[in-house]
């Protein structure tokens, strides 16, 4: 089983038009939305890849059980531990023509010592069947700093092979416990570790392995990524894509990752189906929206080449 967590989950309105509207109101049926949060968007892109995952979040409010829903909806299994507080909202506005995107999200409610507790209790109960983690995104609030450093602790004692996307003091405080892959942009691993690792890879790899860090996958946007698998670092150069929106790109990019993993591919092999997806996921408005015929063609396209 492949478990993703998601502390900071969003309740996401998507307004999508082919050109930049003119100004004034317009009335509709209802709003679209979808739900979001960066390790739920993990979870609809291995469904979409064909492994499905167990999305494990927080959920509170009205907008906790329109989250609820639409996970039903999109036949995304979860577990969703209840919050005192409202769920948080983002809107995103998508113009096609112009290329047009932005977006307006909400922090998040603070997560308190029992819904902490209730989720972790959650988590080891599912453990014995787990094979892969995969924990994404934000942490709300201010007194969580140690959310993903608990998860790690909750995971070795069963000994999945971990993932994570996150950055600043939450991903420094989960590198006191290390043994995880980190799946990174070069602006955060600058902001984190005040490291660039595109100019100095050795210097950035030997810092993450001193923090038992196993691997790790470093993106820049269009540019090409590097990829180290513990021993050799190699430079990825990604498909070519229209993009229409960036959300969500990286969410993809984890979920191919993972989709090679429970394949039984090495990290190399599984990073380019995960630059397939995140090229693929680029071309929809909405985040984990593409689809596995546009993901093939893209991992034809994907190139490597080991430079240390």
């Amino acid at each position: 089983m492949i478990v993703t967590v998601t502390p900071n989950p969003l309740l996401d309105y998507v307004l999508h038009s082919k050109n930049i509207p003119d100004p004034g109101g317009r009335r509709t049926d209802q709003i679209p939305f979808t739900v979001g949060g960066k390790g739920i968007n993990v979870a609809r892109m291995l469904k979409t890849l064909g492994r499905p995952a167990l999305a494990m979040s927080f959920a509170g409010g009205e907008n906790g059980k329109k989250i609820r829903k639409g996970l039903i909806q999109q036949g995304i299994s979860a577990n969703l531990v209840e919050t005192s507080g409202e769920t948080r909202m983002g809107i995103n506005l998508v113009v096609e023509q112009p290329s047009y995107h932005t977006w307006w999200i909400e922090n998040g409610p603070e997560l308190s010592n029992s819904e902490v507790f209730n989720f972790l209790d959650c988590l080891e109960k599912r453990m014995p069947e787990v094979k892969f983690v995969a924990m994404s995104g934000t942490i709300p609030g201010r007194m969580n700093d140690d959310f993903y450093l608990k998860v790690l602790s909750v995971c070795f004692k069963f000994r999945p092979e971990v993932y994570l996307d996150a950055r600043g003091i939450p991903l420094q405080r989960a590198c006191e416990a290390g043994r995880f892959f980190l799946k990174h942009n070069r602006d955060e691993a600058i902001e984190t570790f005040k490291i660039d690792p595109m100019s100095d890879p050795k210097k950035f790899f030997s810092h993450l392995a001193c923090r038992k860090i196993w691997g790790a996958m470093i993106t820049d946007g269009k540019n090409p990524v590097l990829l180290w698998d513990g021993e050799n670092v190699f430079e990825i150069y990604p498909a070519e894509a229209r993009q229409v929106s960036a959300v969500g790109c990286g969410d993809a990019t984890l979920a191919g990752l993972l989709y090679g993993r429970s394949q039984g591919l090495d990290i190399l092999e599984s990073a380019l189906w995960g630059l397939a997806a995140g090229a693929a996921d680029s071309e929809m408005p909405g985040p984990c929206e593409a689809d596995f015929s546009m993901v093939c063609q893209k991992k034809n396209q994907v190139k490597f080449k080991k430079i240390i």
